[in-house]
Parts: structure tokens; C-alpha cells; sequence
């Protein structure tokens, strides 16, 4: 039986978030609202609270957190970057390929789209326009490619999802894996395709000699170091992910003292912004327990399952639950989508025998492409803010990527292989 009062409950919830009260709250208050109404206990809140901080595998978050913020402080990003130029600076837009390419090697690294788009974007950007590209769309491939961030391993958000779903953190990382090469893979075709069909200003650079490719990838090696063993790491099973989210942060830290570019100044702004952002994720994670059970409870979840289920056909069920994300993508943040559809998701996968895994990656690319897409769009926000370019100019391109962004999503929603081969392969299902 749904709660009648549940009406009044979103109302709040959405008038908190109009009035620009951060959302963890917003979904603490509308839940506070229906343990008062209903009479709950408030020791379940200081219950919810508690598990969400003392679940082990959450330490991987400010781990994978610092990494992407001393990653930046150090410098070492505009290495990646100059040694993808290299290899494939001279094809058909090759310096936007090789922006791709660099974002996907820093994505196993960091596992934030932003810290991409904030640190590593600035170089790229700059990089791009020296060689004559079109501005706009140096910004728009930049935004774009920081969004396979989340998807490559580690992933901040795939911790997330693994503590919500109870399932594997290191099968969400391996399953991850492949959507995420697909991701750079499709994101390049389109670059080949709207550079030749919209002649955008994209001339490419000369050939680099085999020594120079070479030089340039030995230069980068501290640099691609870190996701070689973060990644190999994991795969072979010499660390768990709460432990590769230590390894990256003590890699990075010895990496910069070796480079001589360590200093207790560039340690402290870096600890500072982990902590912010570290206690905003902790906070939404603790809240959203709180939300989810307000969901369950009142009895929605049963009746958006029983009504998706009803349409009787998988395929339609699953389309529907990704333009839903999609959506909500556009007006709310990633993880913040993630906490709220959790309950719905595993509900829908149980019923339809959908493995926690497939659905996970499914949602995290989904909530994912909300980086990119209007009105908010905050990676392209953050790379134009970074690089001083044009939200507004950068947008027209930005959105063409949700062609190769979309057909990823498709073949990771519909074909479940895409995302759990490589787990099964390497036993962590």
C-alpha cells in the first residue's frame, strides 16, 4: 500500500533543492518529514548513518579523490597528453584522439570525469588550439572525453554503487573496463566523422619519428605508471580497490618526490580539496540510505516495479529506466542520481534476473553522460571555466557526442556480455 502522504514528501524534497539547499539535506528533510508523520523510530537514521561510514570499501574515496587532485598538482598529466600526440597526432583529427586517449589512460588513475576536465583538460585544450583546431570544439572534446572518467577503473562511482548493491566493488572495476575502451573507441569514430562532414578547423600534426614516440612514451612513463599498476593490480588480485585507492595516493606522492616537485604547500591544498569532496560523497551516501528507505518503505518502489513490469517486455523496461537517468541527468548530479534510483534498479534486475554487476555499469555510464548534457552539463562548465572558453559556443559540438555516448549505452544495456566477460573470465562472479 502506498503512503498517502507521499506526494508531500517529493514536494519537499523538490522545493528544498529550488531553494538551492544541498541535497543531501533535501533528502534527509523529506525523510524526516515521513519518520515523523509515520511515527518511525529516529534511531534508524543514526543506523543508516553508521553503516554507510564504517563500510570498509568507502575508503576508497578520498583515495581515488586525492589521486586525481595531486595528479594536477604535480603536472605530470601534459606528459600523457604529449605522448598520445605522438602516436596518432597525425590521422584525421588526431589531436582530438589523442585527447581521448590521454582521458581514458588518466581514467585509471583518478576515476573523476572532473579532475580530468579540470587538470588534464587545460593542457589539452591549449595544446589544441596552438595547433590551429577550432577552440570550440578543443573544449567540447575535452568535456566529452572526461566523461569515460567514471567508467574506466577505478571508479569513484562504481565504489558507490557496489556499497549500495552489496555486490563486488573489484567485479564493478573489470566490468567497467570494456564499456569504458568502447566509450574512447566510438567517441574517436565521431571525431573522424565531424571533422570530415562539418569541416571543422582541425589540421593535423606531422608524423613523429619512431624515436620521438618512443622519447615521449618514456617521458610519460611515471605518469602511465600508476593506472599500469593500479589496473594490473587489481586484475591479478594483488590488492583489493580500497587498498588500489591507497597504492594510487602513495604512488603519486612518491612519484612527485622523485620529480622534486613535492612540498608540504601542494600537499595541503590537495588534502583540503579531498576533504570537501570527500565529505560531500560520505554525507550523500549517509543521507541517501535514509531516502532509499523512505522509497521502500512507502511503498513507491512496489508500485514503479509492479507498473514497469506490467509493460511485460525487458527490452522496454530497461529503455525506460535509462530515460529516466537520462533525465534526471540533466538537472541532478551523477552520484546523486545513483543513490536515488538504487532501490529501483535492484528491484527491477532482481525481477528480471539481471546480474547487480550489468545493471551498475549500465546506470553509472547512464548518470554519467549527465556531465555533458543541458542545461547544467558541469563538465563542459568546468572545462570552459578552466581553459577560458565559451559554454555556450562549445555546447553545439559537446552534444553531438551523446551519438557515440548513446550507442555505448545501448550495447552495454543490451548486451550484458560487454560488461561481464572479463569479470567471469577473471573469477569475481
Amino acid at each position: 500500500m502506498i503512503d498517502s502522504m507521499l506526494l508531500v514528501y517529493f514536494l519537499v524534497f523538490i522545493v528544498l533543492i529550488l531553494l538551492q539547499v544541498p541535497i543531501s539535506f533535501a533528502m534527509l528533510g523529506s525523510s524526516l518529514l515521513y519518520a515523523l508523520v509515520n511515527h518511525e523510530s529516529f534511531v534508524m537514521f543514526a543506523q543508516k548513518s553508521a553503516n554507510s561510514l564504517a563500510d570498509f570499501n568507502m575508503l576508497a574515496i578520498p583515495a581515488f579523490l586525492f589521486v586525481g587532485t595531486f595528479m594536477n598538482e604535480i603536472g605530470l598529466t601534459d606528459r600523457i597528453f604529449n605522448a598520445a600526440s605522438k602516436w596518432i597526432g597525425h590521422l584525421t583529427g588526431g589531436l582530438a584522439h589523442a585527447n581521448v586517449l590521454a582521458s581514458m589512460i588518466f581514467a585509471g588513475m583518478s576515476g573523476s570525469a572532473l579532475a580530468d576536465a579540470g587538470g588534464l583538460g587545460v593542457i589539452e585544450v591549449k595544446a589544441m588550439k596552438d595547433a590551429g583546431y577550432d577552440p570550440h570544439f578543443s573544449v567540447a572534446v575535452t568535456a566529452a572525453s572526461s566523461s569515460i572518467g567514471p567508467i574506466i577503473p577505478p571508479s569513484i562511482n562504481f565504489v558507490i554503487w557496489a556499497f549500495l548493491s552489496q555486490c563486488s566493488t573489484l567485479a564493478m572495476f573489470l566490468g567497467g573496463l570494456i564499456p569504458g575502451i568502447l566509450m574512447g573507441v566510438t567517441m574517436m569514430a565521431w571525431i573522424v566523422v565531424a571533422v570530415k562532414k562539418q569541416h571543422i578547423k582541425a589540421p593535423t600534426t606531422p608524423k613523429a619519428s619512431w624515436h620521438d614516440r618512443f622519447y615521449y612514451t618514456w617521458k610519460a612513463l611515471p605518469a602511465l605508471g600508476g593506472p599500469m599498476i593500479l589496473i594490473g593490480g587489481i586484475m591479478t588480485g594483488a590488492f583489493t580497490p580500497t587498498e588500489c585507492g591507497v597504492v594510487a595516493a602513495g604512488y603519486c606522492v612518491i612519484v612527485s618526490v622523485c620529480y622534486k616537485k613535492f612540498s608540504l604547500k601542494m600537499l595541503t591544498r590537495a588534502l583540503k580539496s579531498t576533504l570537501s569532496s570527500a565529505a560531500m560523497c560520505m554525507t550523500l551516501c549517509a543521507t541517501g540510505l535514509i531516502f532509499n528507505w523512505m522509497i521502500v518503505t512507502s511503498g513507491l518502489m512496489t508500485v514503479a516495479t509492479n507498473f514497469l513490469l506490467s509493460l511485460g517486455n525487458a527490452y522496454l523496461v530497461l529503455l525506460l529506466l535509462n530515460l529516466l537517468m537520462l533525465f534526471m541527468g540533466c538537472f541532478i548530479g551523477s552520484m546523486q542520481i545513483l543513490i536515488m534510483i538504487a532501490p529501483l534498479l535492484m528491484s527491477i534486475g532482481t525481477a528480471l534476473g539481471l546480474s547487480y554487476i550489468h545493471i551498475g555499469v549500465m546506470a553509472v555510464l547512464n548518470v554519467t553522460l549527465g556531465l555533458i548534457t543541458p542545461p547544467m552539463a558541469p563538465a563542459l562548465f568546468v572545462t570552459a571555466k578552466a581553459t577560458g572558453g565559451s559554454f555556450d559556443k562549445a555546447l553545439k559540438y559537446t552534444v553531438q557526442f551523446l551519438i557515440p555516448l548513446i550507442l555505448t549505452l545501448l550495447l552495454v544495456t543490451y548486451i550484458p556480455g560487454i560488461v561481464l566477460w572479463l569479470p567471469r573470465v577473471m573469477g569475481a562472479i
